[in-house]
């Protein structure tokens, strides 16, 4: 079975994949990502180094092996899981909030011996001061990676879809640098999601959010 994971480093896509040229066939925009042939040290390197340069789109890593391409990735990377919501009330209206510079979803880290479902709803509420919350479907995950005390951290966000009430009035948690959280007009997302980020961007897509 052909094997597909887009890691987002610097907020631009690395494709792990079995066979690169199904993956481009399907997401054209990827024929212009560089191509690097086996999962060794060099490869995920000279991608990593790529993804910094700011005329680059993207970067390919491909190999025969989907067990290669993880067991390399997770060796350069710490595998940490995290959950998150896409949060919309009785009005249509979406859920952000506001951190580091750009509007974002609310998501968090998973607690020892919390299940992921559970972990989406309770940063959600956390993160929002929302307490009137509803699970609803799982919509996808998205991977992106980062340093934090000197450790290079893969982080898996599972992301669900959430039914929340437009009475309650969202409350930023101070505490985790969100600066506000805010419901917000599908009408009026366009211009906050064009400069969030593309894990951000694909997330509402797959979430069947217009905007």
């Amino acid at each position: 079975m052909n094997f597909a994971r887009k890691i987002y480093i610097n907020d631009k896509p690395l494709v792990l994949t079995t066979n690169a040229d199904k993956y481009i066939k399907k997401n054209p925009i990827a024929a212009g990502y560089i191509r690097f042939e086996g999962a060794f040290p060099r490869s995920f390197r000279l991608s990593m180094e790529h993804l910094n340069k700011r005329s680059s789109l993207g970067a390919i890593i491909e190999d025969f092996s989907k067990h290669n391409l993880l067991e390399e990735l997770h060796a350069i990377f710490k595998p940490i899981d995290a959950g998150g919501g896409v949060v919309v009330n009785e009005n249509g209206d979406v859920l952000m909030i506001f951190r580091r510079g750009k509007w974002d979803l609310p998501k968090g880290k998973l607690d020892d011996g919390e299940e992921i479902d559970e972990c989406a709803l309770r940063e959600v509420s956390e993160e929002t001061g929302l307490k009137k919350l509803k699970l609803g479907d799982k919509i996808c995950d998205t991977y992106h990676v980062y340093s934090q005390k000197k450790k290079n951290l893969l982080k898996r966000t599972a992301w669900y879809k959430m039914k929340g009430s437009a009475k309650e009035k969202p409350k930023p948690q101070a505490e985790e640098n969100i600066i506000e959280a805010k419901w917000v007009p599908q009408d009026e997302l366009a211009p906050l999601v064009f400069k969030s980020y593309e894990a951000i961007k694909q997330v509402m897509l797959e979430a069947g959010v217009e905007w």
